[in-house]
């Protein structure tokens, strides 16, 4: 244990793009499915077939299948009598994505202060950078705590109830000791907001809404828990969308002198997240019909370019309906909740204080990611055949030895740690490629828009 604190922390002071990939790596070994590949009958000869086999696309379908056919089983189950579109756009992941959605910008911020930076808005400070210990604390509590809502959600014996009281009890104790290492407050208690949506999401959490969804999910018909909570969910979004705005509106002295932390806290765990989960709930819906088409018809290549693009026009949909709701929700004092030109200025002077606000943002382009993700993934696994021989020859000798069993395990995580990052690396030279004349096109388009509705 001592040796993986110290390989955190040493990959939490380097450069992300380098420390990000080896704490996933980690992350992917602490999971008993993959770790333990070849200790598995089924998982060994499922893994040892996709190695030797030498035709992508087959293995691309393969893999997509198993992937889509998981999680119709997770976000679908009630809607598997119906239609492609019903199952792609599902009761289970509208709960999902509303879930994800209040994680997002909570895991954004909690990961940017975990690599070393403080996180300003509007100009001012509103979450000081903290020493290494408390770093370090942090990954390693909310980190496990995670581990284990996730490995609940997936557990299907009798001890599954045993690991969720374990994972809040890590969550609560956690809570308890961060002062001790210097934590500040503020990302303690919005890191354990941030992981019960996870642990929602996994199945297991305790968050209320999730809980009665679900319950009311089983005891209904199929049509009726599909279409008719799905309708009273997001008349539930609208209403708490319109008690937001009286919330913003109403008050004389908005924020009560510390306006700015008003602001922050408000579009952080109000805004945001109610405005995500609907466009996330749109994008994710989009890319798991699309890929079942392109499966079902044989042709991928299509498919993949509409998700791409729906990808897009969703994130700009996003990013404006983000700018229309702080030009035209204004506080009583006449004083807009964000002053949209200093914020446009601010990402071009200084786009890294700005890096949890650009992930929010790009959620909407993560179903896309994943799809790239496993694209590489099964490119990946083609070339070279030396590769791919050597590690299914590890799986084939695992079973007789824990050396070859162990090695075969961190090969598959290595794999599949390349295959999650190689979008993101592509992605962030995309977007940094020529001093970042991507990031300032999009910002443009977004000005423009906030110009033409008069938010500027």
């Amino acid at each position: 244990m001592e040796i993986v604190l110290k390989l955190l922390d040493w990959s939490l002071r380097q450069n992300w793009a380098l420390g990000g990939p080896i704490v996933c790596l980690m992350v992917l070994m602490f999971i008993p499915a993959l770790r333990n590949t070849a200790d598995n009958p089924s998982d060994r000869a499922y893994w040892r077939d996709l190695l030797r086999h030498d035709r992508p696309a087959e293995r691309y379908r393969s893999v997509m299948r198993r992937g889509l056919d998981w999680l119709d089983s997770r976000l679908s189950a009630h809607e598997a009598p119906q239609g492609p579109a019903q199952k792609a756009w599902s009761y289970g992941l509208l709960n999902a994505t509303m879930a994800l959605a209040l994680a997002y910008p909570i895991l954004a911020i909690t990961i940017q202060w975990l690599c070393g930076s403080a996180i300003d808005f509007g100009g001012q400070e509103v979450m000081a950078a903290s020493p290494p210990q408390a770093r370090i604390f942090t990954a390693v509590w909310l980190g496990s705590s995670v581990l284990v809502y996730l490995f609940a959600g997936a557990s299907k014996s009798r001890w599954r109830w045993t690991l969720v009281i374990l994972a809040t009890g890590i969550l609560l104790l956690g809570l308890i000791f961060a002062d001790g290492f210097a934590v500040p407050g503020n990302i303690a208690v919005a890191g354990t907001v941030a992981v019960a949506s996870v642990g929602a999401v996994a199945g297991v959490g305790a968050v209320a809404f999730v809980v009665a969804a679900t319950s009311a999910g089983t005891v209904a018909g199929a049509e009726e828990r599909s279409s008719r909570p799905m309708a009273r969910r997001l008349l539930f979004c609208g209403v708490l969308v319109a008690l937001l705005i009286v919330a913003i509106k109403m008050p004389d002295d908005f924020g009560a002198g510390q306006r700015n932390q008003a602001v922050f806290f408000m579009l952080t765990m109000g805004v945001l997240p109610l405005v995500n989960a609907v466009f996330d709930f749109a994008s994710v819906g989009l890319t798991r019909y699309l890929l079942r088409l392109g499966l079902e018809q044989k042709r991928a290549a299509w498919p993949a370019v509409l998700d791409g693009l729906g990808g897009i026009a969703i994130f700009f949909a996003l990013g404006c309906t983000l700018i229309a709701f702080v030009t035209f929700v204004v506080p009583a004092d006449g004083v807009p909740l964000v002053d949209l030109t200093q914020l446009f200025a601010d990402m071009r002077r200084a786009p890294g204080d700005y890096i949890w606000l650009m992930v929010t943002l790009f959620s909407t382009l993560i179903p896309t990611l994943l799809h790239l993700s496993v694209a590489v993934l099964t490119l990946g696994l083609q070339y070279p055949a030396g590769v791919r021989n050597f590690v299914a020859g590890l799986l084939e000798r695992g079973e007789q030895s824990g050396q070859a069993a162990l090695l075969s395990g961190i090969c598959i995580c290595a794999m599949i740690t390349i295959a999650l990052w190689c979008p993101i690396w592509i992605f962030t030279f995309v977007v940094t490629h020529d001093h970042g004349a991507i990031v300032n096109a999009v910002l443009w388009g977004f000005e423009a828009f906030a110009w033409a509705i008069g938010g500027i």
